[in-house]
């Protein structure tokens, strides 16, 4: 049943915050800047847990985030960017007072591939040491990942100690360690720190309060943390910025600097709709409440004439209690079906695509293209990663950029089961090779894109 007193109580009462001037610093001397990552890379992988193929939806997502922080008396957002001109002109469309501020980021010395999984977000790192540096005396730093949502004014209290040792982080060692195994966490910390920890933690990378010093304590950790951790990213649980930040950190605690857990003062929340495992009525307590299954509707928000926390509110109430049905019911699935699938992995595909690029180039537009479609995508950039995914995961379709200059098909298809033999797509390097008998479909170099889409989804619709 629905909870008449979430639907019925206004956030009109509770949404007071201390006044701040304009640079964002309160009477008390506390000052805060928020700040977002707006990365725009239309060729990378993208975040899996974003089905939206409009690359400024996370723009949108910043637009509501700011008109959450100025409703409780927060400073406006400021938005860092890789393409500021893009960003200012799509804002022009959007009323003055919703606009956060933009920034331009100066170009990254972070090399990745674009097709790691969660690769914007890296860049946050690139953010956090640039901001940092500008900031002025008695101000933190408020680093928060765009879809999420302001309900109240941050304690003055905690702000206050965040300012006085300097840091203020996410615990959620405890979600974590549940989910994927305390032992396989901390080993992946440890390997991305470097050094065995004293008591290793995962911070989750939605928000960050941070002062300037201990912005340039962490920033130096953190490069060293991102070097290892591009050097084992095949072999690590989570990629993204959360694994060399948290690492990064958790090396900080161990040299005496203490950090404060803002999940325990309810500063913010991780609140996934549907989920159980905390009562609703905990995360409206939340001063911030991080949505990543909600990205949709803070985007549909931002097109609303005026934001109102009480209609956001009810419309995750709505969403939650109708998740919640179904969650007990997807869990019994999962317990009944994960077992079969490991006793017949080679009977059953688990992707539909095995995408191996060694140039991290040309196909990681292929990847985007497809993920947006709805195709279960893995990529590889190596031979012996594509030969391991091949046997793990079983797929339906593979594609390869150079067959004859990557791999061998038949290397490929040993690994496999021969009655579930996938469809092999190839591109070439050498427009004249034009024959090679265990490749199903051949493309050459000056192909267009859209014709192996169509390649692949017509395979994928065959079997």
């Amino acid at each position: 049943m629905f909870d008449a007193a979430l639907l019925r109580k206004s956030f009109a009462p509770t949404i007071r915050q201390t006044k701040h001037c304009s640079s964002g610093l309160s009477d008390r001397g506390v000052g805060v800047v928020p700040c977002a990552l707006v990365y725009i890379e239309t060729d990378s992988a993208g975040s899996p847990n974003c089905t939206s193929v409009d690359p400024f939806c996370y723009l949108e997502q910043a637009i509501t985030l700011n008109r959450s922080l100025k409703a409780v008396g927060l400073p406006t957002l400021t938005v860092a960017t890789n393409v500021a001109a893009q960003v200012v002109r799509y804002l022009e469309k959007v009323e003055a007072d919703a606009r956060p501020h933009v920034i331009q980021l100066s170009p990254s010395t972070l090399t990745l591939s674009k097709m790691t999984r969660f690769y914007s977000a890296h860049f946050k790192l690139d953010m956090m040491e640039q901001l940092g540096a500008t900031l002025r005396e008695g101000e933190l730093l408020m680093v928060l990942d765009t879809d999420m949502l302001a309900l109240r004014p941050v304690d003055e209290e905690l702000l206050l100690r965040c300012q006085t040792i300097g840091v203020g982080a996410f615990d959620i060692s405890d979600q974590e360690f549940s989910a994927y195994g305390d032992a396989r966490v901390i080993a992946d910390l440890e390997t991305v720190a470097g050094s065995r920890l004293q008591n290793p933690r995962w911070f989750g990378g939605e928000i960050l309060l941070a002062s300037a010093g201990f912005i340039a304590a962490l920033v130096p950790r953190a490069h060293a943390c991102f070097e290892r951790y591009t050097r084992v990213i095949h072999e690590l649980n989570h990629n993204g910025d959360e694994a060399f930040i948290s690492a990064a950190l958790n090396l900080l605690a161990d040299d005496g600097f203490p950090i404060i857990d803002l999940g325990a003062h309810r500063a913010v929340g991780r609140h996934w709709s549907g989920n159980t495992h905390r009562d609703l009525r905990w995360f409206k307590g939340c001063s911030l409440l991080h949505l990543p299954g909600c990205k949709r509707l803070l985007e549909r928000q931002a097109r609303r004439p005026g934001f109102s926390a009480a209609h956001v509110w009810r419309s995750l109430v709505l969403k939650h209690e109708i998740n919640r049905t179904v969650w007990p019911l997807r869990r019994w699935v999962r317990s009944r079906v994960r077992p079969r699938l490991h006793r017949r992995v080679a009977q059953a595909a688990r992707v539909d695509v095995l995408v191996l690029d060694p140039d991290a180039g040309r196909l990681s537009q292929l990847v985007s293209r497809l993920t947006s479609h709805g195709v279960y995508v893995m990529s590889a950039l190596t031979t012996e990663e594509a030969r391991n995914e091949a046997r793990r995961l079983n797929p339906r379709v593979i594609v390869s950029s150079s067959p004859r200059g990557v791999v061998d098909a038949g290397d490929l298809l040993e690994a496999l089961d021969a009655q579930h033999r996938p469809v092999m797509i190839a591109f070439s390097t050498d427009d004249a090779r034009l024959d090679w008998a265990q490749w199903d479909t051949w493309f050459p170099r000056s192909a267009d894109l859209s014709d192996v889409v169509q390649a692949v989804t017509q395979a994928l619709g065959s079997r």
